[in-house]
């Protein structure tokens, strides 16, 4: 969860800014066909090529594909016509919309000391998001809803990723939904440049671009996925939400490499939000497992 945070904080900044030269889209269809592919050789060189078969059925499949493709262009479009002031304040209850999604399909009860990680994280995302909140204009446009909507497609998502494969790794699950994922999102992605309503993403010539499109795909889409799942199948997937909130702190150290240094908010922010995902993390390796 660590590696998910650090990749999908990287995929922040990186997001904001490809938007500048690609339509959302087909942005999204090539990030999509980037990270398959990587996740398809890795796949084939840890478990050998008969680890491609879909194994799914095709409605699972499909519908698989569609959730995880519709939360990456939902999301996206929410970053788009959000101010990203408020967008970053709005995410903070993402567990929150994660663990009602969780509890409205499965009705199971969350684990102890949940309610208490779930404040600590909350709480050191509204610290972190008061350094960026106090002293400017903090808009509201709509976009924010949307990114809030994309943590219940998410969520869903990884409920579905668990439930819908029998003994199939969680490396094989990343790799059909990416599939998936990929073929819905070239179909409309293709319609849109069709009709004019997009523009194709080849047309982009700058290569320090495509790097860190491309760098950002491989390991927030693609790895970023795969060991989301990993995490999400071991922790549970409200307790796994946790640590989105995470995702802004390392956003912002990312950000030390374009010569940008946090303030004190975000940094206190960040290790609170810290100390919710470790308290959680303490409770269940002190829990004994039961046979």
């Amino acid at each position: 969860m660590l590696f998910v945070g650090a990749s999908w904080g990287a995929n922040l900044p990186v997001t904001k800014v490809m938007l500048g030269y690609f339509d959302l889209l087909p942005m999204a269809a090539v990030r999509t066909a980037a990270a398959t592919a990587a996740l398809a050789v890795l796949l084939w060189l840890v478990e050998g090529r008969k680890a491609l078969r879909i194994g799914l059925p095709l409605g699972r499949f499909l519908a698989l594909g569609f959730l995880m493709g519709g939360f990456f262009a939902v999301y996206a479009f929410g970053i788009y016509l959000s101010n990203p002031i408020t967008a970053a304040a709005v995410g903070i209850a993402g567990p929150l919309v994660s663990a009602a999604t969780v509890w409205l399909m499965t009705r199971q009860a969350f684990d102890p000391g949940f309610g208490v990680a779930l404040c600590l994280t909350v709480t050191g995302g509204l610290i972190l998001a008061s350094g960026s909140l106090l002293g400017r204009e903090a808009t509201f446009r709509g976009g924010e809803i949307i990114v809030l909507l994309s943590s219940a497609i998410w969520t869903v998502y990884s409920l579905k990723a668990q439930a819908w494969f029998d003994r199939a790794s969680q490396l094989h699950r990343a790799y059909v939904a990416s599939l998936s994922a990929l073929g819905w999102l070239i179909l409309i992605a293709g319609v849109l440049v069709a009709l004019g309503r997009s523009r194709q993403p080849f047309s982009v010539d700058d290569g320090w671009v495509w790097t860190q499109l491309l760098a950002t795909a491989v390991l927030a889409s693609g790895l970023g996925g795969y060991y989301w799942n990993v995490g999400a199948s071991r922790l549970g997937v409200p307790i796994a939400s946790l640590w989105v909130n995470l995702v802004p702190f390392f956003a912002v150290l990312w950000a030390v490499a374009y010569g940008f240094m946090p303030n004190a908010y975000q940094i206190v922010g960040g290790l609170v939000a810290l100390s919710g995902v470790v308290y959680m993390q303490a409770r269940k390796l002190r829990t004994p497992i039961r046979a």
